[in-house]
């Protein structure tokens, strides 16, 4: 098994790739209305998923 520190480093590399991809989901959005909110719903999943890592990194011993 992994240690926690290892799952620290691929959670939030894996976490970045994530929202460089919802970016570039959002970008070809070729409505400049949409395209914002998909900006702000690409940040929101990106902070979800953190704080969903967070919490089961801090539960791991």
């Amino acid at each position: 098994m992994m240690n926690k520190k290892n799952m620290e480093i691929i959670a939030s590399t894996g976490s970045v790739v994530l929202l460089i991809i919802l970016f570039a989901i959002a970008h070809h959005i070729r409505d400049s209305f949409s395209q914002e909110y998909g900006f702000i719903a690409s940040l929101i999943i990106f902070i979800v998923v953190i704080s969903v890592v967070g919490l089961k990194l801090n539960e791991m011993q």
